[in-house]
């Protein structure tokens, strides 16, 4: 089955147009997020045109995907922007908290999980770098991707089959590439009302429009 490996690797804890987005989604609330264009919209997901962005980034090779993996990088680059960087500044908190799941290849399974926080706007140029070795600046060229909303708190599993659930939609698998996927949650670990989205990329120029 589709990212079945990937699965494997986690522990258990049609009106088409071409739509701007002029103003900040409301799940964004009051942070910047990545630019977008709504390429098509869908029953169940969308196709979106993401700008070219700077990302904060640090990444882990492994088998199993802990707990204590994921609030290791997350604290990582939340230091980052708290004042562990060469211009010793508070860098302001964006959204979304960007996880890139590359699948990994043989017998051992292994994935390479990678935590991204964007860079605000006012800062894409002349951006301090990282003190800590483990965290880099990476920029994640403009795409178009195939985006799956949904609310909750979900696991690694839950976005998982989430990532199924969007291949299914779209039907096509010569639409995607299938050796990777992102996760996107936007909110505070307190927040009742949740956004979260997965993505896939498009191997279309985003003018492509799907009946």
């Amino acid at each position: 089955m589709l990212f079945q490996c990937v699965l494997s690797s986690l522990l258990v804890f049609a009106f088409t147009a071409t739509v701007p987005s002029q103003q900040k989604p409301t799940f964004c609330h009051d942070l910047d997020c990545p630019n977008f264009t709504t390429v098509q919209s869908f029953k169940d997901y969308e196709l979106r045109k993401y700008d070219s962005l700077k990302w904060v980034a640090t990444n882990v090779t492994t088998m199993e995907y802990t707990d204590d993996i994921n609030r290791e990088m997350f604290f990582r680059l939340f230091y980052y922007i708290s004042g562990n960087n060469s211009a010793a500044m508070k860098i302001p908190m964006t959204a979304p908290v960007l996880r890139t799941v590359i699948h990994g290849q043989g017998p051992t399974c292994e994935a390479t999980f990678i935590t991204h926080f964007m860079i605000p706007h006012n800062m894409q140029t002349n951006t301090p770098t990282p003190t800590d070795p483990k965290a880099y600046l990476v920029t994640i060229p403009g795409k178009n991707f195939y985006v799956k909303s949904f609310p909750g708190r979900p696991t690694d599993q839950d976005n998982v089959e989430k990532v199924e659930e969007l291949a299914q939609e779209i039907g096509n698998p010569n639409l995607y590439l299938d050796n990777y996927y992102f996760t996107a949650n936007y909110d505070g670990p307190y927040a009742i009302h949740r956004h979260n989205e997965v993505w896939l990329e498009s191997t279309s120029a985003g003018s492509r429009m799907l009946g």
